[in-house]
Formats: structure tokens, C-alpha cells, sequence
């Protein structure tokens, strides 16, 4: 029931960052069952601002947090977090990750095809233990994307759009 609670407070940071008119993602920092943290998604690509929720946590907790803490922490997202937030994530020590939506089901709400990559094997290539666990309310963190970039738009409709380019692409 716990990783449900922190899963559904991502999506709701997730819908408040896409209310505001940014894509929308959610992340949360947990330790002994408290949220130390949490972060929307700011990204703003036309001024190249990298602004992803998870990375925007791992810069709120950088030198707040001892390692122990970081360590013993869960970082709870609404989605599985990309490489470059991965990296971050690595930097602090966490171990822990859990996601709402998985790099599967997210695919289909982006131009290209799905790609299985074992990332917890990459990382553990460099050294660097991270548990990746999830999905999580998968479902339910679907119908967030409907907020995507501030307007409304029915999840089923979104897919439909992904695929007709994907099919164009082929």
C-alpha cells in the first residue's frame, strides 16, 4: 500500500506540472516513510532547460542530505526515469527507484518503438547499484499524460497520434 500512496502522489505533482504547461512528470524522495522532497517537471525545451522532475530532486537534496540518508532513501517517480536522470539519481547514492509507468508503456506515447535496454545491468557494468521496481498504478499513471504540456487531451487520442507517426516512419 505505500509505494501505491507515493506512486499517486507523483502523478499528482505530475498533473500540477502539466497544468502549468510542462510535460508531465512527478518525483518524491522517501526515507523511513516520509517524503524529504518533492519535484514537478520544469523542462522547457525551447531554451534548452533540462528540468525533468527527477532531476530537478536529486538538485534539491544535493549537499542537504547525509550519504546514509540518500542512501537508505526511496525516490518514488511517475514514470521510469531516462538515462540522463538515472545518472543523476546515481550521483546521490540512491539505490532505490520505483516508477508509476514503464519505458514500455510510455513508448507509446512517443514517435519511436519500444526498446528493451536492461539498464540496472549498464549501471551495474559502472559500478553503480540501482533497483529499478515498477510498474506501479500503471494505468491510472497513463491518464496522467492526458495533462501533457496544459491542455486536456484523452489518453486514447494521444496513442492514436504516436502510432499514425510510427507507421508513417516505417
Amino acid at each position: 500500500m505505500e509505494k501505491e500512496q507515493f506512486i499517486k502522489r507523483c502523478y499528482e505533482l505530475a498533473v500540477d506540472a502539466g497544468k502549468k504547461g510542462y510535460d508531465t512528470f512527478g518525483a518524491v524522495l522517501v526515507h523511513n516513510g516520509e517524503i524529504l522532497e518533492e519535484a514537478e517537471n520544469t523542462a522547457d525545451y525551447k531554451r534548452g532547460i533540462f528540468g525533468h522532475a527527477e532531476f530537478n530532486l536529486v538538485h534539491q537534496c544535493a549537499n542537504k542530505y547525509p550519504d546514509k540518508v540518500l542512501k537508505e532513501s526511496i525516490l518514488f517517480t511517475s514514470c521510469a526515469p531516462c538515462e540522463r536522470c538515472l545518472g543523476a539519481i546515481a550521483s546521490l547514492g540512491i539505490q532505490m527507484v520505483v516508477y508509476g509507468v514503464s519505458y514500455k508503456e510510455f513508448s507509446k506515447l512517443t514517435p519511436s518503438h519500444y526498446a528493451p535496454v536492461d539498464r540496472e545491468g549498464l549501471l551495474k557494468q559502472l559500478g553503480i547499484n540501482i533497483q529499478l521496481l515498477g510498474p506501479v498504478l500503471e494505468d491510472e499513471g497513463m491518464r496522467v499524460f492526458e495533462y501533457w504540456g496544459g491542455e486536456y487531451h484523452p489518453l486514447e487520442e494521444l496513442i492514436s497520434e504516436m502510432d499514425e507517426i510510427k507507421r508513417r516512419k516505417q
